[in-house]
């Protein structure tokens, strides 16, 4: 397999293909483990894997920032487990590229130590039926988690996303936005779950997801949750799920925007705060495109 056109002057790339894998990186990948470390960047492709349960370790004070690209083909199903040790901080984006209309599935488990900071930034932009399922394990002091998803579905997507944060120590604290976009039939079901167990107080878990219907059949749900067994904790969640605000839309037109520039413009407010924080310019180049293609495809009414 060629290392796709926006890998190719990566330093650090790891490809795990249906029949090869293939290691540009100074890194060990062995018995489905990658250990990362240091400071560095590091791009993983998948494409198709035959094999799951892969092991990544973010070793003790590296920070990483880890770009994880799928590119599926057929039915896959994916896991992953990711520890990231005392004092690391990980840095991670998630694209999922299906180039056909298949059932995808990931599951991902981080176990959080000491001092560790995980970022996870997620955009599903990708055709056909998605299942995604992250548990964050915030298992020692002052481990920290903050989740930024994007979701655009169009046509007859489906999305089953699963989201929980469980808080095992005390002074944890996580964070999660879910921006959410469905138009024509796309279906986008969300299930967010924070839990604070008893004796892990000083902790902070708050949870906000917001979504914009763009057309009569369009679905977007959203469960948020929380379960809270501590007293001296900060702990909310919410969802704001609506079509395009007619005073908002009736404000751009009275500026001289057509109808359709104007509820782009609303749109990119979802899309915009995404965007900006990829610090790779050919990646970010790569999901502006993705965004355009799926929002080009939306039916607005």
């Amino acid at each position: 397999m060629k290392t796709p056109k926006y890998l190719q002057d990566k330093i650090s790339v790891i490809i795990l293909n249906e029949t090869e894998v293939i290691n540009k990186s100074k890194y060990e990948v062995k018995n489905n483990r990658i250990t990362l470390r240091s400071l560095d960047n590091v791009y993983l492709f998948v494409g198709d894997y035959y094999q799951n349960n892969i092991e990544i370790d973010i070793l003790e004070e590296s920070d990483i920032q880890l770009y994880m690209i799928f590119k599926s083909s057929k039915t896959s199903n994916y896991e992953f487990n990711i520890n990231i040790h005392n004092n690391a901080k990980l840095d991670i984006f998630t694209d999922i590229r299906n180039i056909a209309k298949v059932e995808v599935s990931f599951k991902r488990i981080f176990n959080l130590e000491e001092n560790s900071i995980l970022n996870i930034n997620n955009a599903l932009l990708n055709m056909g039926q998605t299942n995604l399922h992250d548990e964050v394990n915030l298992n020692k002091e002052n481990a920290v988690v903050n989740i930024d998803q994007l979701n655009i579905g169009s046509y007859n997507d489906i999305f089953s996303v699963y989201q929980d944060i469980k808080h095992n120590a005390k002074s944890t604290k996580s964070e999660i936005n879910n921006s959410l976009i469905s138009s024509s039939t796309a279906k986008l079901k969300y299930s967010v779950s924070g839990y604070i167990y008893k004796g892990n107080e000083a902790s902070v878990c708050n949870q906000a997801n917001k979504g914009i219907i763009l057309s009569e059949l369009g679905e977007i749900e959203v469960e948020p949750k929380l379960f809270i067994d501590e007293y001296n904790v900060e702990a909310s969640h919410g969802a704001a799920i609506g079509q395009v605000d007619d005073e908002q839309l009736y404000y751009l037109l009275s500026r001289g925007l057509t109808e359709m520039q104007a509820r782009t413009l609303i749109i990119s407010g979802y899309t915009k705060p995404f965007i900006n924080k990829i610090q790779d310019e050919d990646i970010k180049l790569m999901i502006e495109r993705q965004i355009l293609k799926k929002i080009n495809e939306v039916d607005i009414i």
